[in-house]
Protein backbone atom coordinates (compact mmCIF):
# COMPACT_ATOMS: atom_id res chain seq x y z
CA UNK A 1 0.00 0.00 0.00
CA UNK A 2 1.50 3.60 -0.89
CA UNK A 3 2.82 5.96 1.66
CA UNK A 4 1.34 9.23 2.91
CA UNK A 5 2.81 11.83 4.76
CA UNK A 6 0.40 13.32 8.34
CA UNK A 7 0.56 16.88 8.90
CA UNK A 8 3.05 16.25 11.69
CA UNK A 9 5.93 16.65 9.07
CA UNK A 10 8.46 18.84 9.88
CA UNK A 11 9.44 19.31 6.08
CA UNK A 12 13.24 18.08 6.23
CA UNK A 13 13.81 16.42 2.97
CA UNK A 14 15.13 13.34 4.38
CA UNK A 15 11.73 11.20 2.63
CA UNK A 16 12.30 12.58 -0.67
CA UNK A 17 16.30 11.76 -0.64
CA UNK A 18 15.61 8.60 0.26
CA UNK A 19 12.88 7.92 -2.17
CA UNK A 20 14.15 5.80 -5.32
CA UNK A 21 11.08 6.75 -7.80
CA UNK A 22 11.11 10.39 -5.80
CA UNK A 23 7.45 10.25 -5.82
CA UNK A 24 7.41 12.98 -3.01
CA UNK A 25 7.56 16.42 -3.40
CA UNK A 26 7.91 19.43 -1.01
CA UNK A 27 4.91 21.92 0.24
CA UNK A 28 3.92 22.69 2.98
CA UNK A 29 4.35 19.71 4.78
CA UNK A 30 6.21 16.65 2.25
CA UNK A 31 3.40 14.51 -0.05
CA UNK A 32 3.56 11.41 -1.75
CA UNK A 33 2.28 10.59 -5.21
CA UNK A 34 0.31 7.40 -4.64
CA UNK A 35 0.50 6.83 -8.53
CA UNK A 36 4.25 6.32 -8.83
CA UNK A 37 4.98 5.29 -4.68
CA UNK A 38 6.14 1.27 -5.31
CA UNK A 39 5.71 1.09 -0.97
CA UNK A 40 9.62 0.48 -0.38
CA UNK A 41 9.54 1.98 2.82
CA UNK A 42 12.29 3.24 2.16
CA UNK A 43 11.18 7.21 2.83
CA UNK A 44 9.21 5.87 6.32
CA UNK A 45 12.40 4.52 7.67
CA UNK A 46 14.15 7.71 7.54
CA UNK A 47 11.42 9.88 8.98
CA UNK A 48 12.21 11.83 12.30
CA UNK A 49 8.97 12.31 12.85
CA UNK A 50 7.10 8.74 12.32
CA UNK A 51 4.95 11.08 9.66
CA UNK A 52 4.64 8.37 6.91
CA UNK A 53 2.02 5.96 7.26
CA UNK A 54 0.58 3.60 4.71
CA UNK A 55 -2.03 5.42 2.68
Amino acid sequence: MPRKILDTCIACGSCAAECPVECISEGDIYVVDTDVCIDCCACEAVCPTDSIVEA
